[in-house]
């Protein structure tokens, strides 16, 4: 009998292992898990972000992305009684997650004077860019990572004032945050 018939009988017996395994689009921070079916004596798994471990169940294959558009590609080597099998591996990394935003003003502020604005952006990625604004007018653009803004209090604004911080990441999600209203003196 020719050594791939062999194998293929082998791997029949122990579950035969799948053709190419494709994990698709993950998001950024999760990972995608894949178990294939067979009892292996060792494993490997070879290309950024793949990594496999045995189970009781056959083999753990898991994806974990590094960066928002990668594509990554692996082997997964699975040593079986039988003879040594390879597996190709593909997956690729995707970000359709917002930022989270957060900001903070003191209770008042005097016209004419600096008033510092603390705020947070954070990302499963990485946060671009913050933009500020008073009544729908920029008041500052700030490239990640800042979290304090000075801006001078200009005269004859509405007594009461909100300051909104919009986060956008590498990957063009977004999201906002407004501050609770504060007075103008």
């Amino acid at each position: 009998m020719p050594r791939v018939a062999l194998l293929a009988a082998a791997l029949l017996g122990h579950g035969a292992p799948p053709g190419p395994i494709d994990f698709g689009p993950v998001q950024l921070g999760h990972a995608a898990r894949h178990v294939v079916r067979v009892h292996a004596l060792e494993v490997a798994a070879s290309g950024a972000g793949f990594s496999a471990a045995l189970t009781r169940g056959g083999v753990l294959v898991v994806f974990e992305p590094y960066e928002r558009g990668e594509v990554a590609t692996g082997t997964l080597t699975l040593q079986l009684r039988s003879g040594r099998v390879r597996i190709h591996l593909h997956g690729h990394g995707v970000d359709t997650v917002p930022p989270r935003v957060s900001v903070d003003t003191p209770t008042s502020a005097a016209a004419g004077r600096q008033l510092t604005i603390h705020f947070a952006a954070t990302d499963n990625d990485l946060v671009r860019i913050c933009t500020l604004a008073v009544r729908g007018r920029v008041i500052g653009r700030l490239a990640w990572p800042a979290s304090t803004f000075r801006w001078l209090v200009p005269t004859g604004l509405a007594k009461r004032v909100r300051v909104t911080v919009v986060a956008i990441d590498r990957a063009g999600n977004r999201a906002s945050a407004t501050s609770r209203a504060f007075s103008i003196r």
